[in-house]
């Protein structure tokens, strides 16, 4: 049997420069005798085929070492993976085939994250609480922005604030603060693109202090928000900027000055975030979806805009990761006691992390859901935090996650302080979020709950969905 492995012409070296996926096209048609052929990739074995249509697609992840192995008539073809890191790579092959002509996409699709071998390790069965340093630049760059500026969503009162405005003042007029100046109907996605995606980037000299601010992108995460990768976000157009910025800031210094606060940060996160109860209630409550690691990502700038990621590896791992504010939200409203504070505070980690089940499992329902959710003006009013949920699946998905938290509170909290952290959750939902029905919808699902104890929550949707479907 002959093989050839394919080399790419020159253009395709050209085109890794430009980080992004490339499509090609093998050079020569291939006749078959017949309409088979078989294909070695991934885990698989050889798989035989038959072109059972004018155009198959076969998708493999862009690894580190992934390949394709066509077999056809007595000879193969190898495609090796060959694109940079994490961007997709797909050929096109061609068949001529006695019947007719068909064509087969082998793809090595883009990664959101590659977990290397020693990260599955470190990260495994933790939950870590971070101030990343990157993460924190960004956080600082856009609080002293224009748009940051201008924002009603910032923790602009503390002093630690006060700290990095005296700090950076005096590199107020560098360039990366023009170019962070957008409208406020551009506030918000601009706001999580460039904030999120710096989540990607890490300093290379990695020695905390160190004056080295080339930042690299280089794993284990390569998406983190909007459309496009981190490298092409935001942050990622602005990374020049961003790096001569914390080089004529001596943002390194800066960000080493304050190690000890940051940990103090840490260990109040870790205080009042019991993440690993709220980790095992939720997967026995949706044992379908399992998680092997979770990431608190935060920063003392954050106000009330928060967001989460999962990341799912070709080895089976998979890790959610939440980006929240501090605990100064809880820890400033003197009155309440400690384990409303806990209370509270879970329900903005817990609200982020339960939706990597909720969602998941909603998807089940999509048509019912449609269908009930469809008529918005019912369960949202316009304006404030529900405009973010355009679609009916976002409005049921925003509706359970929070009310699935008030079933957790009722699991683990004593009957004064559950009624406290629940009512909070109703007023912020419905008064300043605008999700109209809420109350409703979660004294139902309360009470559905109390009338089937031996179910899991996963097993109430049916239930809730009738309910919606009455209203």
């Amino acid at each position: 049997m002959k093989s050839i492995t394919i080399l790419f012409i020159s253009t395709f070296f050209t085109t890794l420069s430009f980080a992004q996926d490339i499509f090609d096209t093998y050079p020569k048609k291939l006749v078959l005798q017949n309409d088979s052929f078989a294909l070695r990739w991934g885990q698989n074995g050889i798989v035989k085929y038959r072109l059972s249509s004018d155009s198959m697609n076969f998708n493999d992840g862009a690894l580190p070492g992934a390949y394709f192995v066509l077999f056809y008539n007595n000879d193969s073809i190898t495609l090796p993976y060959k694109n940079n890191i994490p961007y997709g790579q797909y050929t096109y092959i061609n068949f001529i085939t006695p019947a007719k002509n068909s064509t087969i996409r082998l793809g090595f699709d883009q990664q959101k994250s590659i977990f290397t071998q020693q990260d599955i390790l470190a990260y495994s069965n933790t939950v870590q609480f971070d101030i990343p340093e990157v993460y924190e630049l960004a956080n600082i760059i856009w609080a002293l922005s224009p748009s940051g500026q201008r924002a009603k969503d910032l923790q602009k009162e503390s002093s630690y604030y006060k700290k990095v405005l005296s700090h950076f003042k005096p590199y107020l007029d560098h360039p990366v603060f023009k170019a962070l100046d957008f409208p406020d109907s551009m506030y918000t996605i601009n706001y999580y693109d460039f904030r999120e995606n710096s989540f990607a980037y890490q300093f290379k000299n990695k020695i905390t202090g160190a004056g080295n601010t080339e930042l690299l992108y280089n794993g284990p995460y390569y998406y983190v928000f909007g459309n496009e990768n981190a490298y092409n976000s935001l942050f990622g157009q602005l990374k020049p900027l961003v790096e001569d910025f914390a080089e004529k800031s001596m943002f390194r210094k800066f960000y080493a000055a304050n190690q000890a606060f940051y940990q103090q940060q840490i260990q109040r996160q870790q205080e009042l975030l019991p993440i690993r109860q709220m980790w095992t209630w939720l997967e026995q409550q949706f044992p379908a979806t399992s998680y092997q690691s979770y990431r608190v990502i935060f920063s003392p700038l954050i106000g009330g805009s928060h967001s989460t990621q999962n990341y799912n590896n070709y080895k089976g791992f998979a890790q959610s990761v939440m980006f929240i504010c501090n605990t100064d939200r809880v820890d400033n409203n003197k009155a309440l006691s400690e384990k409303v504070r806990e209370g509270i505070m879970s329900g903005i980690v817990f609200t982020e992390i339960d939706h990597n089940y909720v969602n998941r499992e909603s998807n089940k329902y999509k048509k019912t859901i449609d269908s009930i959710f469809s008529n918005r003006s019912t369960w949202a009013a316009t304006g404030k935090g529900s405009d973010f949920y355009g679609s009916s699946m976002n409005i049921f998905n925003e509706y359970m996650t929070w009310s699935v938290f008030c079933l957790y509170v009722l699991d683990f909290y004593r009957k004064q302080d559950a009624d406290v952290i629940i009512l909070e959750r109703e007023t912020r939902m419905v008064d300043k979020r605008n999700f109209t029905r809420f109350k409703a919808f979660n004294r139902a699902l309360i009470q559905l709950r109390q009338e089937h104890p031996t179910l899991k929550v996963v097993e109430l949707y049916p239930y809730i969905l009738n309910w919606c479907r009455q209203q």
